[in-house]
Order: structure tokens, then C-alpha cells, then sequence
């Protein structure tokens, strides 16, 4: 009995021993990802950056067949469709869309608004990127925008926001993401969200920008961490309306805690709600990412159908605009939910990015991100560390997860801006353009 604390005082260091070694090994690793990545972006030789007209690929014709097609569709509740439906998209709510493109929308009006913009290609890597480059004026120079989306957004999403900072006088670059719109699908397996960070990084350089302000919502959220993990010498700030800080121990403290007593972790009751009650919470996460697992595994199964069909494209994409700008209020029916997400986002705005979508039939090659971000990016992720770049956070009530400023401070060390907005959800620069703006403008203004 004498050697029983010898011997339990052994294991413990021996566990931690263990636990040390396990975290080198992992750090390890995830240098050898980044350096990697980073010596597969040095490689990439130049090329030629062409003027590119939308136009050329939003045809009539492409339009014409998906009205048609709408025209003709079979959907209607052919069995009960209960007024509290929990099956997924309603059939009311893609006849009403279907509908509005084939009696009300303008497909014109996406052409002549794209075309305010001068718009560009070239390749990066093995990426044939498309992207907007708004240049400022001579004040705003030395902080270049890059505006990042992510699924299933388009480079639409942008068109509101582009014109406000360039009458505050921003240079601007919105890339599309490879396989939405009109960047080409990549034609390698690989092209994971850090892969694209390297190419997003790559095209500013060339551009002649060689520090910037990243600002991303969605995978543009993510991508925009990753660059600035990767290359922080090349950003002057971080600004994001999904916050993507990650779980550890002072979410789970701060959760547990303001659970029993809120006033002592949450300064104000925006910060409360947006993170209790647990279980509706817990509900928004489990309804809200049913497509997240699908197009992390099988996403090329639900493509298909969507590359082929308007009302594949309505039921899955188009859903999931309105959705996720609507506050999914649990005592309201699944079409009252989504008619709200309708006005917030904008059903002429749900149409475009549709029409988008349809034109370059991009959908199916548009969610592989998900299987690629999976495959090859996780633990990336998991263990980004962002302790010096300045970060800004909008935070939007109807977004599907919040975290808090507290919790967020794990990941992001020097967080210069944390905002919370009363109307807004995921597609903020659709549903609250000028609040993004002005978010990111007062952002700029302290970090410059």
C-alpha cells in the first residue's frame, strides 16, 4: 500500500505525457497540411486575367427552358400535406416560387445589374476563378475588400453591397467560388475550402494587393479564417457574419452557467437569446444542417436532380434561401416561416441566384464543397488559431447558430468588434445589406 501513490502519481504523469504527445504529433500534422498547401499555391505560375461578360452565359434560351419546364411541373400534395409539415420544403412554397418566375420575373434585370460591375476569369492553380474588382479611390487604397460567399450563394449575393462600398470609396474583389455560377467547376478531385483559400490569396497578389480586409459569411466565413490563418502577414482584418469560433471549454462553461445564471455571463439579453433556451437551439441545429451531412457524403446524388429539374432547384436551394433568413418559429407553420424568409431575402433575389444557378448548371458541382471540406479540412479547422489579425463579428438573430464574444475569444485573440443586429439571418447581404456595410466600413476605421 505504501507504493499506491507512487504508482497512481505515475500513471497521471505518464496520461499527460500521453496527451502532450498525441497534441505534438497532431500539430505536427496540421503544419505539414499548411506547409503543403502553401508550397502547392507557390507552384501556381501566373496567367492572363481576361475581361468576361456575364451575359455571355445567361442566355434566354437557358431561361426560356426553365420556365417551361416550371410550366409543366407535377407538384402538388398528392397525399396529405399536414399544415405543420415536417417533411421538408412544402409543395405551396414551390409553386408559389415557380410561379413568381414563370408570370413576374424579370431574368433581364440579372443581366443589366451584373453588368454595372467589370468582371473578370483567369486561373489559379487548377481553379478557373470568376470574380468582380471594383477599384476605389486614392483615400481607401490601402485597404482593399475581398468579399467572400458560400453555398448556395452566388456572386449575386454581392450586388447590393458592392455598389455602397464604392461610393465610400473601397476597392472591392468578389471572387465566385469554384462550381457556383460563373467559376468553373474545379475538374480535380481536391478542391477543398483551404485549397481555395490559397487561390482567393494568389489572386490578390496578382492583383497587386498585397494586404487586405477579408470579409465572408458561410464557406466564406471559413475560407476567410483559413487564409488568414495561412497568410496573416496578408490580412489587415477579419470581418465575418457566420462566426465560426470553435467549441472548447469556454462555450461549454458560459453555456452551463447561463443556464442557471444568465446575468452572470451574458453583458446583454441579445447575447442570452441568441444562445437559450438549449433546446430550441438544439432544434434549429438539427433541422437547420440536415443538408450539411447529405452534401458531406453523398452530394452528388441530390445534384443530379437539380441540374435537370427547376423544381429540384427550387425545392433544395431555393428553400434554403428563405430558411435560413426566417426565424423558424416553432409556433408558426413551415410556409408562415418560410413566406417571412420570402420578404427578408427577397423573392426577386431568391429568382436570380435561381436563374444563376440554372444557367451555368453549377448546382451539383456546388455542394462537393461540403464531401471536399470533410475529406480534407476538419481537423484544419478544429484547430485554427487566429490570435493577432483584428476580427469583427456581425451576428444576425435569424442565423441558424450563434456563439458568443466570450466563447469566441478562444479562437480569435484580438476581436476589435462584436455586433449584434435585430433583423437579419445566414444572407446577411441580402437581408441586411446596409448593417454589413456599415459593420465592416466602422470595422475598417478602427483597424486602419
Amino acid at each position: 500500500m505504501v507504493g499506491c501513490p507512487f504508482i497512481v502519481g505515475g500513471l497521471i504523469l505518464l496520461i499527460i505525457f500521453l496527451v502532450c504527445l498525441a497534441k505534438r504529433n497532431k500539430s505536427h500534422k496540421l503544419q505539414s497540411q499548411i506547409n503543403a498547401l502553401k508550397d502547392k499555391a507557390n507552384s501556381w505560375e501566373e496567367t492572363e486575367i481576361l475581361a468576361f461578360d456575364p451575359a455571355s452565359q445567361l442566355n434566354e434560351s437557358e431561361f426560356k427552358e426553365m420556365t417551361d419546364r416550371l410550366k409543366k411541373r407535377i407538384v402538388v400534395p398528392h397525399f396529405n400535406e399536414p399544415e405543420k409539415s415536417p417533411y421538408g420544403t412544402p409543395a405551396t412554397f414551390v409553386n408559389e416560387v415557380a410561379d413568381h418566375l414563370t408570370e413576374s420575373f424579370d431574368f433581364s434585370m440579372v443581366k443589366d445589374v451584373l453588368g454595372r460591375f467589370k468582371h473578370f476569369k483567369t486561373v489559379v492553380g487548377d481553379i478557373h476563378l470568376h470574380f468582380i474588382h471594383v477599384v476605389g479611390n486614392e483615400l481607401h487604397a490601402s485597404t482593399p475588400i475581398i468579399l467572400l460567399h458560400g453555398w448556395p450563394s452566388t456572386i449575386w449575393e454581392f450586388h447590393q453591397s458592392i455598389p455602397l462600398l464604392r461610393h465610400q470609396g473601397y476597392t472591392v474583389v468578389a471572387p465566385s467560388l469554384p462550381g457556383h455560377g460563373f467559376s468553373d467547376p474545379p475538374t480535380v478531385a481536391g478542391v477543398s475550402p483551404a485549397v481555395i483559400a490559397c487561390a482567393y490569396h494568389k489572386l490578390m497578389l496578382q492583383l497587386g494587393y498585397k494586404r487586405f480586409v477579408i470579409s465572408g459569411g458561410d464557406f466564406g466565413s471559413l475560407i476567410g479564417n483559413l487564409m488568414t490563418f495561412m497568410f496573416p502577414e496578408s490580412v489587415i482584418g477579419l470581418h465575418n457574419t457566420l462566426n465560426l469560433a470553435q467549441m472548447g471549454w469556454r462555450p461549454l462553461l458560459q453555456t452551463l452557467v447561463g443556464s442557471v445564471l444568465p446575468s452572470l455571463v451574458y453583458t446583454t439579453e441579445q447575447e442570452h437569446k441568441s444562445v437559450h433556451p438549449l433546446s430550441e437551439l438544439k432544434d434549429r441545429m438539427y433541422k437547420g444542417m440536415a443538408y450539411f451531412h447529405v452534401q458531406s457524403v453523398i452530394p452528388d446524388s441530390y445534384g443530379y436532380g437539380m441540374v435537370d429539374s427547376p423544381v429540384g432547384l427550387i425545392g433544395w436551394i431555393g428553400f434554403t434561401y428563405a430558411n435560413a433568413s426566417c426565424s423558424r418559429d416553432s409556433s408558426k407553420t413551415p410556409m408562415e416561416n418560410l413566406r417571412e424568409g420570402i420578404r427578408n431575402f427577397g423573392i426577386d433575389n431568391i429568382c436570380a441566384n435561381l436563374a444563376i444557378f440554372w444557367a451555368t448548371r453549377c448546382a451539383q458541382a456546388s455542394m462537393r464543397i461540403y464531401y471536399e471540406f470533410h475529406a480534407n479540412d476538419r481537423e484544419l479547422l478544429e484547430n485554427l488559431s487566429i490570435p493577432e489579425v483584428p476580427v469583427a463579428i456581425s451576428n444576425f438573430p435569424n442565423e441558424i447558430a450563434h456563439i458568443t464574444k466570450f466563447a469566441s475569444a478562444g479562437m480569435y485573440g484580438n476581436i476589435k468588434q462584436f455586433t449584434y443586429h435585430n433583423h437579419g439571418g445566414h444572407f446577411a447581404h441580402e437581408d441586411n445589406v446596409e448593417a454589413v456595410v456599415d459593420d465592416l466600413v466602422a470595422f475598417i476605421y478602427k483597424i486602419a
